[in-house]
């Protein structure tokens, strides 16, 4: 359901409270099954150790239930794992992807690639020419 679109949808808000009431769900469950009070994974969470960069992936999920920009930046990302994993799997199937999915990608021709070379080549001529005017221009005044 989420796209990368700046704008959120309201099935997004409808999503996120069903997550939040998940995992609020899972982490009491687990911390009754382990044996800890909400008081002490508190101070745990807010430990130095929980700040790490590895720490912080792993509770990302957790932190996402209070987090809807977090939340939705996690989901874009899952989505397009899926759609990535879907491309790898229907080309590992059918050995090649079919037209539609190739079609309007960033697969360049050699012509293709030949002329963006020869337009960066352009470009930075260009720009040297640019830099060599402004120079004189400089010395000038």
């Amino acid at each position: 359901v989420f796209d990368d679109e700046e704008e959120s949808k309201l099935s997004y808000t409808e999503i996120y409270q069903e997550y939040q009431a998940l995992v609020e769900k899972l982490l009491e469950d687990y911390l009754k099954e382990v044996g800890i009070n909400e008081e002490k994974f508190q101070e745990a969470f807010s430990s130095p150790l929980a700040k790490t960069h590895t720490s912080q992936a792993i509770l990302q999920t957790v932190l996402a239930a209070e987090d809807f920009r977090l939340f939705k930046k996690m989901m874009v990302q899952k989505n397009i794992e899926m759609q990535l994993q879907a491309i790898r799997i229907i080309k590992e199937t059918n050995g090649v992807l079919p037209d539609c999915l190739t079609e309007g990608s960033d697969v360049f021709s050699e012509i293709e690639q030949e002329e963006m070379k020869i337009l960066r080549e352009v470009l930075r001529k260009s720009k040297e020419e640019y830099e060599i005017e402004q120079e004189r221009k400089r010395t000038e005044e």
